[in-house]
């Protein structure tokens, strides 16, 4: 079946064969294996020719590399050192990292950050403990915000209309325990600003547990959260909330070293 487009915006300007290009470097982004000019000309309907000379011109370029196994192509390591270029810059993750370090160590779990990212939060780095078994979290995927506990720490501290206008309608589920009640979903909002963490108790996946607190950038608005990530078998009930202060403080922290003054009266 042809992969949908999204067609919500018109472009100020329209450069058709620099889209087609993008369509196909964004959908082998999204692959684990190769493809062949055929299988994405039908994919993302775009016409075989066009799809041929675009892909001749990005292996050219370096972008693209063919299989000589499955006679498919994929994206070459060029593409990951451009955006580890854009990685490097990004000052949430250069001044996040000693943070993350430091909630690694003191809570044994995978520890990430997520930053807003328009309409999804970005994983933007994450931590692994020294342990037999630990979740991996793929650096720049994204994630929804309604049934993740580092999307609720973000909208929690964003104007209600702006933060509502971001969720997806309806809330579709994920896992039988995803809130899809959105006035639910506004209580549950309501309380992450009142205590300050928010949680996904199995709302993602099943059988994971994170607890989460928002980072400020200088002029207070939120900008990521930081937290924790577990199977729920380690992270239930007290092994939770043990992690609360912890994931508080270091939020707090790496808002400090993003300029983030808060009033003597934020509970922030």
């Amino acid at each position: 079946m042809p992969r949908p487009k999204d067609n919500t915006v018109a472009p100020a300007y329209a450069a058709p064969a620099v889209d087609k290009a993008l369509d196909i470097l964004e959908f082998l982004a999204e692959q684990p294996r190769t493809f062949g000019i055929n299988e994405l000309a039908r994919e993302l309907s775009i016409p075989v020719n066009s799809v041929f000379r675009i892909l001749k011109r990005l292996t050219e370029r370096g972008y693209v590399e063919l299989d000589p196994v499955t006679a498919g192509y994929q994206l070459s390591t060029r593409v990951f050192s451009l955006g580890m270029r854009l990685h490097a810059r990004f000052d949430l993750h250069r001044r996040g990292r000693r943070h993350l370090e430091t909630l690694c160590e003191q809570t044994g779990e995978t520890c990430q950050i997520q930053a807003l990212d328009r309409d999804a939060m970005l994983v933007v780095d994450s931590m692994y403990p020294p342990a037999d078994y630990f979740l991996q979290i793929p650096l720049g995927s994204r994630k929804h915000f309604h049934c993740n506990a580092f999307g609720k720490a973000v909208l929690a501290f964003l104007p209600r209309a702006e933060a509502l206008a971001l969720l997806p309608s309806p809330l579709f589920p994920l896992t039988p325990k995803t809130i899809t009640d959105r006035e639910a979903f506004a209580a549950e909002l309501d309380l992450v600003a009142r205590t300050g963490i928010a949680y996904d108790h199995e709302e993602y996946v099943t059988g994971i547990v994170c607890v989460v607190a928002p980072v400020f950038d200088v002029t207070g608005r939120p900008v990521a959260g930081v937290g924790v990530t577990g199977f729920s078998s380690r992270m239930t009930g007290a092994a939770a909330t043990m992690f609360d202060d912890r994931v508080k403080a270091v939020a707090a922290a790496l808002s400090r070293d993003l300029g983030f003054l808060p009033a003597r009266s934020d509970p922030r």
